[in-house]
């Protein structure tokens, strides 16, 4: 009972957090020209947001049923879309959305635990894959000469990013493929349990290679959701868009708020208007693209798992 009691008041802390973040930042936007980025959207920009969001969400589903299929316990396309956005939406209101790994409480029960060692790993090979994309971003902007919005030169020094940068991309999934063994021995006696069957997960080098390329090819499609959100709302070039986006993402590590609300925004206003962005259209786009690529989604998923009788269990896995 007292857990639970400071699990809820952990989540309504949070989402306190996200909603304080987001009425400061609000707060200091000049509202006439925010209403005039709202008024002068673009429509089809954002159907197009919203198709590139369908196809992410493809590749994700798509991989989730791989993995499935790993673990002896393959769905159909059917319960591999509804346990995916189910997951979503739980997640969407867990920090750092924590909540996706009740994707396994729609397989079959000798495989939960294992499943969510995989949803784990899928979380880190995303990581990964951002973090690939922010190098590429990072020799854009240097060698490219500036960013277009202000054309003022990014410094070379700004490259020393680059050796931390591509030993985050690298390091976590290259721990996961070997498994160094005095720190899988104790991470096992860490875990309580069954949760031991969570270290126990292993990549071979085929699996290794497609976990990251599916990483990089969802990430990918969603930095472009976030370029043609941009470009409804103002000018926006699709390299910059490609180069700063991923920054953004980064602030995933940040777990304060549930689905990154508020912190996301903060973030994303704080990198743009460095190169010379106006506030307002990046905060109308940062405000739009979640509601399209994951809130929408992420209620359909949990309607789904309504319909199909099991939200009992997604509250108990939560």
């Amino acid at each position: 009972m007292r857990s639970r009691v400071r699990r809820w008041l952990w989540y309504g802390l949070s989402l306190c957090l996200a909603a304080a973040i987001l009425a400061i930042l609000l707060g200091r936007q000049d509202w006439n020209a925010f209403a005039r980025r709202i008024r002068g959207v673009n429509g089809w920009a954002l159907l197009a947001t919203a198709g590139v969001g369908t196809a992410y969400w493809w590749v994700r589903v798509g991989r989730w049923r791989w993995v499935t299929g790993l673990e002896a316990a393959r769905v159909t396309w059917r319960t591999a879309w509804v346990s995916m956005l189910a997951g979503l939406g739980v997640g969407l209101i867990t920090p750092l959305r924590g909540g996706e790994v009740v994707r396994p409480m729609f397989v079959a029960a000798g495989a939960r635990v294992r499943l969510a060692g995989w949803v784990v790993i899928e979380r880190m090979f995303d990581l990964s894959a951002v973090l690939t994309l922010c190098l590429l971003g990072l020799f854009y902007l240097v060698f490219a000469g500036g960013v277009w919005a202000t054309g003022t030169p990014v410094p070379a020094w700004m490259l020393l990013a680059c050796p931390p940068l591509l030993a985050g991309a690298l390091g976590v999934p290259l721990l996961v493929r070997y498994r160094p063994r005095r720190l899988w021995g104790a991470l096992a006696r860490l875990l309580p349990g069954k949760a031991r069957e969570l270290a126990e997960v292993r990549l071979t080098g085929r699996q290794f290679g497609l976990f990251y390329a599916i990483s990089l090819l969802g990430e990918s499609l969603s930095v472009l959701t976030m370029f043609f959100c941009l470009r409804a709302y103002g000018q926006m070039d699709l390299l910059t868009a490609c180069a700063l986006s991923p920054l953004v993402m980064l602030h995933n590590l940040l777990p304060a708020t549930p689905g990154g609300f508020g912190v996301r925004e903060t973030v994303a206003v704080a990198v743009f208007a460095f190169f010379g962005f106006e506030r307002e259209m990046i905060l109308a786009a940062y405000l739009t693209n979640p509601i399209l690529v994951l809130v929408i989604p992420g209620a359909i998923g949990v309607g789904a798992a309504w319909v199909a009788g099991v939200t009992g269990q997604l509250r108990e896995a939560s």
